[in-house]
C-alpha cells in the first residue's frame, strides 16, 4: 500500500509528547502509525483515509493512506479537501455560544418567539416548546429532514438546487415529533437547520459571513471553506454504497465536481476542509478558546436525555462524548455521500486527532472512534 508522511506547520523528528511508555524514537512512531492506517484502509477495503495529530506541545503530523482517485491511482494527501459533514454542526455551535456570551440569546429562550414574523414555522411539530438548549442538544423531537425521500426525489431531478430554509423544513410540516419537546434525545439535522436561522436573524449577516469572520479568518483556517459549490477545489473522488433511497451514484465526484449541491446541508454540516484544518479545529473547539469555560462544560457534559446512547457514548451539545481505551474523548462525527469524518479531543492527553475518508461505508465494519483508537494503540501502546 502506498503511503506517505506529511507534516504540517512545524516539522520535527518524532511526536513530541505523544510517546507510548518504551520511548520510541520518532521515525520507528511515525512507521507504526503509518501501518497501522494502511492496516485500516485494507482490512476495512476503504479508498483512502487521511489523519491528523495535534500533540499536547501543539505539534502537528499528518499521515496519507491509499487513494484520493483509485481509478487513475492518484494518491490521497493531507492537500486534500474533504467534505466534514456534521461536524461542519460544531462551527453553528461555537457561533450560538459567542452570542451567549454577548447577552444576545438565553439557552432556555423558545426559538419561536425570534421569529414571530414566519408563519410556516408554526407548522413544524413541537415548535411553541422548543428552546435553543433542545436545539443543540437534539431533544426537540423535530423529525430529520434529511431522512425523507423528497429531499433525494428532488436532489436527483435537480442537483444544482439551491435551497432555502423553506425548502428544507417544509417536509416535515405537520408531521408528528419523533417525542415530546425536551423529555427524550433524537439526533436530526433540523435543529441546526433552525439555529443556522437564528444566526442570521441576530447578526443581520449571511452564516457563512459569520463563519468567517468569527472562525476562520482569525483562526487562520485557510483550508476550511462553505461547503456551497459542487466544484470544490482540491476535492477527491468520493465513492459510495448508500441504499437506493438516496438515489446516489457509486462515484460521487466526476471530474471534480461532487453529485449535488452540498449547499443542501448548511448548518446541519456544510464544510469541507483539509484534516490538518479539522485537527486543528478540534483542539480550538474544545480548548474553549472562543468561548465562556461555563459553556464549554454545557457542551461537553451529557444532557439528561443523552447520558447512556449506549455503553461508550453520551451527548452534549453539539458535541458527542466517548468513553475510549484512552478515557473520555469529546468529538463528532460527519457523513455525507461518498465521505465520512470524525475529529476528537482527548482531554487527559490534550491531544487532538481528525480522520478523514473518502467513502460513506468506511464504518461497515469499525466504528470511526475505534479506528482513532487503533491509531492511539500505536502512539501509547
Amino acid at each position: 500500500m502506498y503511503k506517505t508522511i506529511l507534516t504540517c506547520l512545524i516539522i520535527l523528528l518524532g511526536l513530541s509528547g505523544c510517546e507510548n511508555s518504551n520511548k520510541q524514537t520518532g521515525s520507528q512512531l511515525n512507521e507504526d502509525i503509518s501501518n497501522t492506517i494502511d492496516q485500516l484502509v485494507k482490512d476495512n477495503n476503504i479508498p483512502g483515509l487521511n489523519l491528523s495529530i495535534i500533540c499536547q506541545q501543539g505539534m502537528q503530523k499528518n499521515y496519507s493512506s491509499g487513494y484520493a482517485d483509485v481509478e487513475n491511482k492518484i494518491n490521497l494527501g493531507a492537500d486534500h479537501v474533504l467534505f466534514s459533514g456534521s461536524i461542519g454542526k460544531t462551527y453553528s455551535v461555537a457561533i450560538v455560544m459567542q452570542l451567549i456570551d454577548e447577552g444576545k440569546i438565553k439557552l432556555k429562550d423558545k426559538i419561536i418567539d425570534y421569529f414571530p414574523e414566519v408563519e410556516w414555522l408554526r407548522l413544524l411539530p413541537n415548535i411553541q416548546d422548543i428552546t435553543i438548549e433542545m436545539l443543540l442538544q437534539h431533544t426537540s423531537g423535530l423529525p430529520r429532514y434529511v431522512m425523507k425521500p423528497e429531499i433525494w426525489d428532488t436532489i436527483h431531478a435537480n442537483p444544482d438546487k439551491i435551497w432555502t430554509y423553506k425548502d428544507r423544513l417544509s417536509v416535515i410540516f405537520n408531521d408528528s415529533p419523533v417525542h415530546e419537546a425536551g423529555k427524550d434525545w433524537s439526533y436530526s439535522d433540523t435543529n441546526y437547520i433552525l439555529l443556522g436561522m437564528l444566526i442570521e436573524k441576530l447578526t443581520g449577516n449571511p452564516y457563512y459571513d459569520e463563519v468567517n469572520s468569527r472562525i476562520l479568518i482569525p483562526l487562520q483556517l485557510t483550508s476550511t471553506h462553505a461547503a456551497i459549490i459542487r466544484d470544490i477545489e482540491d476535492l477527491p473522488v468520493g465513492y459510495s454504497k448508500l441504499p437506493e433511497m438516496f438515489r446516489m451514484p457509486e462515484i460521487v465526484v466526476v471530474d471534480g465536481k461532487y453529485a449535488f449541491n452540498p449547499q443542501m446541508e448548511w448548518t446541519g454540516g456544510g464544510m469541507a476542509s483539509t484534516t490538518p484544518d479539522l485537527a486543528r479545529w478540534a483542539k480550538i473547539y474544545y480548548e474553549g478558546q472562543l468561548f465562556s469555560d461555563s459553556l464549554l462544560n454545557k457542551i461537553t457534559t451529557p444532557n439528561s436525555n443523552a447520558k447512556m446512547l449506549d455503553d461508550s457514548l453520551a451527548y452534549g451539545m453539539g458535541s458527542f462524548i466517548y468513553k475510549t481505551k484512552f478515557g473520555k474523548a469529546l468529538g463528532h462525527t460527519g457523513f455525507v455521500p461518498g465521505f465520512v469524518s470524525i475529529f476528537a479531543y482527548y482531554p487527559d492527553k490534550k491531544i487532538a486527532v481528525a480522520l478523514q475518508i473518502n467513502c460513506d461505508y468506511a464504518a461497515d465494519k469499525l466504528k470511526l472512534i475505534d479506528y482513532l483508537d487503533k491509531i492511539l494503540v500505536a502512539i501509547f501502546g
